[in-house]
């Protein structure tokens, strides 16, 4: 017969393991030049714009441009459909905007109370942070590296 303490240890072990092929099957993010749109695809995800435009070598054709967003990347196919020129994208992403808001915040101040509760639950917090987000992974809901608040943040 299994105690409850043999139990509890075979259910966090599990998590653990199931956690740890969670994260191991995370994509990577990463164009290069003689991909197939369907490589692209793959390896960035669906682009949040597909459209065609004039190809620079050739004053009358139309070549077809993929761009993703989040990652500010695009990818331009040649007449080859293959990616001939990869392209940094500047936008207002969510993080690009959270960022300039970080910057622009002003300090806090240090609360005696909070400021050390906080650094002492930060593992706990980042913990449950990761284990959501794998959990989101074998989900379906898109497989991605959590952003972590400093651990002065309430």
């Amino acid at each position: 017969m299994m105690t409850s303490r043999t139990f509890v240890a075979r259910v966090a072990l599990g998590a653990l393991a199931l956690f740890a092929v969670a994260c191991s099957m995370t994509k990577s993010a990463t164009l290069s030049t003689g991909m197939t749109p369907d490589q692209t695809v793959q390896a960035m995800g669906q682009p949040d714009l597909k459209d065609n435009i004039a190809d620079p070598n050739h004053s009358s054709a139309s070549v077809l441009r993929y761009v993703w967003l989040d990652s500010g990347k695009a990818a331009v196919f040649g007449s080859d459909n293959r990616v001939a020129s990869i392209q940094d994208v500047e936008t207002n992403t969510k993080q690009h905007v959270e960022d300039q808001a970080r910057a622009q915040a002003p300090a806090q101040a240090f609360d005696p109370i909070n400021t050390p509760l906080n650094y002492m639950f930060f593992p706990v917090k980042a913990g449950l942070t990761y284990l959501g987000a794998g959990m989101n992974c074998l989900g379906g809901g898109g497989c991605q590296k959590p952003t972590l608040p400093p651990p002065s943040a309430s």
